[in-house]
């Protein structure tokens, strides 16, 4: 399960950054606004998230 844990925490990461690719140049990139908190409490409803929608296919 841990290995899940860390794949999908890379995978929302990974989504953010890309999200930000596609940015306006002149607009602030989404991890500088998001406090250390609320980045931990996204990432963590991300996760959930994955984890509910990976048990719902099987």
């Amino acid at each position: 399960m841990e290995s899940i844990l860390v794949q999908l925490r890379q995978e929302f990461y990974s989504h953010i950054r890309s999200l930000q690719a596609y940015a306006q140049p002149n607009s602030q990139p989404t991890l500088s606004v998001l406090t250390e908190d609320e980045l931990k409490e996204l990432e963590h409803a991300w996760i959930e998230l994955s984890v509910w929608q990976r048990a719902q296919a099987h």
